[in-house]
């Protein structure tokens, strides 16, 4: 029932149904998919102290997706938020991004599953050298 749920809410939040509170802008103001406050705040404390704060994203329930970070990533990140798991939307997106998306957020699991099962033999040797850059100096090298 739980993974269900899940699948019915990642389902609303990606068709930007008006049951989902929170609005996604990417830079150039492109809102492709919603989200759910509640969902958003359990998986993440970074989510989590947005909508608590007083700011803006909780005022007017916009929240600015970081530069850089491209609309399949955002996708495969949703989609683990929600499901907390990886599946096909997770393997279509940049894994560099997703690490981005995973140390921003304080996602765990994500970056596991990127070291376990998320590498493929084509990005490898990107994956290395993203991996040699310092955590907080990673947006410039997406």
């Amino acid at each position: 029932a739980l993974r269900k749920l899940g699948e019915r809410l990642l389902e609303q939040a990606l068709c930007c149904s008006e049951r989902a509170d929170i609005v996604f802008e990417f830079v150039g103001g492109a809102r492709p998919f919603r989200g759910h406050s509640c969902v958003l705040a359990a998986m993440s404390e970074e989510y989590g102290g947005l909508f608590r704060s007083g700011m803006a994203e909780e005022r007017e329930g916009v929240v600015g997706v970081p530069p850089g970070i491209s609309v399949s990533s955002f996708r495969g990140f949703l989609e683990f938020m929600y499901l907390g798991r990886c599946g096909s939307e997770c393997g279509k997106a940049d894994g560099r991004e997703l690490v981005i998306l995973s140390e921003m957020y304080d996602v765990l699991g994500l970056r596991e599953w990127l070291l376990e099962d998320g590498i493929g033999y084509e990005s490898v040797c990107g994956a290395y050298e993203f991996g040699l850059v310092e955590e907080g100096d990673r947006s410039d090298v997406v």
